[in-house]
């Protein structure tokens, strides 16, 4: 993704935002969220974001949630909520037009941060 491009400024990226706002929504109704986290409290926000520190950031899709809890769960779990993003993500992007699937790039790491903290 290039660094001229801001996905939150730009018209062309409205139908990916609503996919990502929609997708945290369905984490949240399907329970996905309460399977990782065990709090009803927690909450999830998905952002293309950079991560990382100076020549190591990259452009990423962050998965930020946010529990009263910090995570204590297994590997599983974390793979079985990392698969169903995935496969939200996947399906969606079906959707994006070819412009906007070439300026945001193959490569998209996704980070899951729990608390700020990556798992």
């Amino acid at each position: 993704m290039s660094d001229t491009i801001n996905v939150y400024e730009d018209a062309r990226f409205a139908p990916v935002l609503a996919d990502l706002e929609r997708i945290s929504r369905d984490i949240v109704e399907k329970g996905k969220l309460f399977d990782l986290t065990g709090a009803k409290e927690s909450a999830i926000v998905i952002a293309f974001e950079t991560w990382g520190e100076g020549e190591n950031a990259e452009p990423g899709i962050l998965l930020k949630v946010t529990s009263p809890r910090d995570f204590d769960g297994s590997e599983s779990l974390l793979d079985d909520f990392e698969d169903f993003v995935i496969g939200e993500l996947e399906v969606a992007s079906r959707e994006w037009s070819l412009e906007v699937t070439e300026l945001l790039g193959d490569e998209r790491p996704i980070i899951l941060l729990i608390n700020g903290e990556e798992v």
